[in-house]
């Protein structure tokens, strides 16, 4: 990576992200003489203002004929266009820059979503000859290419016109277009390749699931098990080959990903056959219901050389990401306490959820969720948890009524989750203290209308847990009182988690959710089940 000094911090986020895909040895230098000795160099990612001389242009356009991969980011090509032989590679030459303003920048196969950024572009509505576009944006009814690829001789060379302004590698889906450029200039990979996916049970997030794969490029569905005839006949409906039998899906050549989605009991055992019949795995939470069955799962991932990630689909809910997005930037300061809540006054479900032998117990319902919240805010290490259960109402299931859990972080930072069947009275969902403001994540309370076959309007009760809580930012005046800032959310996407699987897998994008992540919650829900279990006793661990 070649960067002038002044941008070596901001690019330091792209080079994390190529480290992480584990396809890259990163070198990074601002030395432009860097450019007369690439042997041993695979691709060369330039975010370059400055000129270079004509040795320079004539060393980096042999190395790209002879075989490399030149990628040439935010005003590099136009710093380096006094050269013809860069001209050449690149098929097109900057004649112009917009000023800044917001643009919306969106993929030319339209694989991911389109993001939102402020930067400049050069004026370049068609791709020059024999090149193929990768982003387009919108500009005064037109739409500009603002990347693309070109074959250069034996070689590629990906210009990529974003990125004037250093603040654009801190958006993810721009790094993730890089990323997967990075990839084609080095010749890894298959653009075109489709990965087949099985599913292992078809409960009641197995359409979700089917839902998903279905709609992203990259990924085919093609094979579900599962032991219940009701569930196999609505399995059909996908389309895909339905089994009986976990070995039929097992053995299904071609099944490349295997998605478990067992009761949490049956997770390490699914998991650790789904990974010795060689399929890189996707595990429902709660990963496990123990840590020694995560490390078990993780050691066989790792011995096979094989991805294995936790469906942790709600770090992508519009009110958490606003709620991340806020204490991330450092608007209410450094969060020091959080109190998370889920519940209300009612009779649990009788489905396993509230099975404590299957299922793991309370703190694992909705604690896949809330814990998983909770570590993602706080990233401190986890010091100590302690745990209360209380057993008063509902003794036809065996899950506790009220649940609650404290977790205590090496930098003094407290977090608490409570999930309670016995709260007439809730709590916000989430209500978190910073050194410079607050953010309260309320609850939503709404009654929609259907009208009854005797035309008269009848009311129902929305559970609070379908809808995105109402986010809301205080900070102090400075006077004694606060100012109140409702945040508007973001739209759900629902196919982020299986997009950044299909990256991952076919170009080397970093996992959205490690292994070892989910092995976290999982470490403290047990440390969480034990200190109950002792009446509340404090349990020190470190993860």
């Amino acid at each position: 990576m070649l960067c002038d000094p002044a941008r070596a911090a901001r690019v330091e986020a792209l080079a994390a992200d190529l480290r992480g895909s584990g396809a890259f040895d990163v070198e990074q230098s601002s030395d432009a003489d860097r450019l007369l000795d690439l042997c041993g160099v695979g691709v060369v990612y330039a975010d370059w203002s400055g000129p270079i001389t004509a040795r320079h242009a004539g060393s980096l356009s042999d190395f790209t004929r002879g075989g490399g991969g030149v990628i040439a980011a935010g005003s590099t090509l136009a710093s380096w266009a006094a050269h013809p032989s860069i001209v050449d590679l690149a098929g097109w030459s900057p004649d112009g820059r917009t000023v800044s303003c917001e643009l919306v920048v969106g993929s030319a196969d339209s694989t991911d979503t389109a993001f939102r950024i402020r930067d400049r572009v050069h004026i370049l509505p068609d791709a020059p000859p024999g090149a193929e576009p990768l982003l387009f944006a919108p500009w005064r009814y037109t739409n500009q290419v603002v990347a693309y690829t070109r074959r250069a001789g034996a070689g590629q060379f990906v210009y990529v016109g974003l990125a004037h302004d250093p603040e654009v590698y801190r958006e993810q889906r721009f790094r993730r277009v890089v990323l997967r450029a990075l990839h084609r200039a080095a010749g890894i990979g298959d653009e075109r390749a489709t990965l087949g996916v099985g599913l292992l049970g078809f409960g009641a997030l197995g359409a979700a699931h089917a839902a998903a794969v279905a709609a992203v490029p990259g990924l085919e569905l093609r094979a579900i098990c599962d032991i219940v005839p009701q569930r196999r006949e609505a399995a059909r409906s996908t389309g895909a080959r339905v089994v009986g039998s976990a070995t039929e899906l097992f053995d299904d050549a071609s099944v490349d990903v295997m998605v478990v989605g067992l009761p949490p009991v049956a997770h390490a055992g699914a998991v650790v056959a789904a990974l010795e019949a060689n399929k890189h795995v996707v595990c429902e939470k709660p990963f496990a219901l123990r840590v020694a069955d995560c490390d078990s799962m993780i050691e066989c991932a790792a011995q096979r050389g094989l991805s294995l990630t936790v469906f942790q689909n709600r770090r992508w809910d519009p009110d958490f990401v606003a709620l991340r997005r806020t204490v991330l930037a450092g608007a209410v300061g450094e969060p020091f306490y959080m109190e998370s809540f889920v519940g209300g006054f009612g009779h649990p479900c009788n489905y396993w959820h509230s099975h404590a032998p299957i299922s793991g117990g309370a703190v694992y319902d909705w604690g896949s969720h809330y814990i998983d919240w909770i570590l993602q805010l706080f990233g401190a290490e986890v010091t100590a948890v302690r745990s209360v259960a209380h057993k008063r109402v509902w003794h036809d299931v065996t899950n506790a009524d009220q649940a609650s859990v404290e977790i205590q972080f090496s930098g003094g930072q407290q977090a608490f989750f409570m999930q309670s069947d016995v709260a007439a009275a809730p709590k916000p969902k989430w209500y978190v203290l910073g050194t410079a403001g607050a953010v309260v994540g309320e609850w939503q309370l709404r009654t929609d209308t259907v009208r009854g076959p005797d035309g008269e309007l009848d009311e129902q009760r929305v559970r609070p847990t379908d809808l995105p809580a109402r986010v809301v930012v205080l900070r102090p005046d400075g006077d004694g009182g606060v100012h109140r800032e409702t945040l508007s959310l973001p739209a759900r996407d629902r196919l982020a988690f299986y997009r950044n699987l299909t990256g991952h897998l076919l170009h080397g994008e970093p996992l959205a959710v490690p292994a070892m992540e989910a092995r976290r919650v999982v470490a403290v829900m047990e440390a969480a089940t034990e200190s109950a279990a002792r009446g509340g006793a404090l349990i020190e661990l470190t993860v």
